[in-house]
């Protein structure tokens, strides 16, 4: 599983396998003053999630650890994308592989939390997000 940020100035950015590698979020060029466009994901089952026109985007990664042990297991995937004040988050649970949206509040998005790692997107576009396929 991949994904794919499509910046405004056209350069596109494609993930490793998020399932077992380092997925770039904080590494892929955070010096990039550019909006991002768009993110798409592709599925196993073949669907692609879509985030596009959101004034800010977040991704990040659910584990869990049993006590003594040194491995960490991925419990979900959320991308997320914030416009207005509101964050919609979409979870992709990796062990169920069910597929949750969810709506909230910006700063409550994760459990009536707020997340870190925000990275820009665009200002003034209309947002949407959904599966496709």
């Amino acid at each position: 599983m991949n994904y794919k940020i499509k910046f405004a100035d056209g350069i596109v950015y494609e993930s490793p396998d998020i399932r077992s590698n380092d997925p770039g979020w904080a590494s892929e060029d955070g010096a990039k003053l550019v909006g991002i466009q768009e993110i798409s994901i592709k599925l196993p089952n073949g669907q692609t999630l879509i985030l596009k026109g959101f004034e800010k985007y977040n991704f990040f990664v659910e584990a869990s650890q049993a006590f003594g042990s040194n491995n960490a297991q991925i419990e979900s995937f959320f991308f997320c994308g914030a416009w207005q004040g509101h964050v919609v988050s979409w979870e992709i649970n990796y062990r169920t592989h069910q597929i949750l949206k969810r709506m909230a509040k910006e700063g409550k998005e994760y459990n009536g939390t707020a997340t870190r790692g925000w990275r820009m997107g665009l200002i003034g576009e209309k947002a949407e997000s959904g599966l496709v396929g």
